[in-house]
């Protein structure tokens, strides 16, 4: 009965980074991160703050991505690569190693509307290789540098769905 009041609760204040982590203290990742997942405006209000690259919903990100899996691990990945489009650095700096290199380092969702082509696809992982040269913290270089190197490889990747030959 606590948590279904707590969930109630949770749900009439306003989606923000503190809200989600204050849950998290209280009630649990995994029942703060079921509840989100489970209220599609939430879920999308969440993602879509994470993938802005703030420094508070990388840490939402961070904490829901420890107790996460299947489809919510899936979006919660690539909300966070795409948050390499806006502050690079704070993403290789708060999100790694909770999100491998691999994962957030990889193309966008191609079934997002937002990046459904080949044009779209490459435009996302070309400005995320554009941001993360403007990284010149040196304690970054070597993460930046591996983070470039696997966005080429998604290039392929894209290339390779789209059935795009040059």
């Amino acid at each position: 009965m606590l948590f279904l009041a707590a969930s109630v609760a949770l749900a009439q204040l306003p989606l923000t980074p503190q809200t989600v982590l204050d849950s998290a203290a209280s009630l649990g990742a995994r029942p703060t991160l079921e509840r989100l997942y489970n209220d599609q405006r939430q879920w999308s209000a969440l993602l879509a703050g994470i993938a802005t690259g703030a420094p508070p919903w990388l840490k939402v990100a961070t904490t829901l991505r420890v107790v996460s899996d299947a489809g919510a691990s899936e979006q919660l990945d690539l909300a966070v690569g795409e948050a390499l489009e806006h502050r690079p650095a704070d993403v290789l700096s708060l999100a790694v190693p909770t999100f491998s290199l691999k994962v957030l380092c990889d193309g966008p969702d191609v079934d997002d509307p937002r990046f459904d082509s080949y044009g779209l696809s490459m435009a996302a992982i070309e400005q995320r290789q554009a941001k993360l040269r403007s990284i010149q913290k040196p304690s970054l270089a070597a993460v930046r540098d591996s983070c470039i190197a696997e966005l080429e490889k998604a290039k392929s990747d894209v290339a390779r769905f789209y059935e795009h030959t040059k």
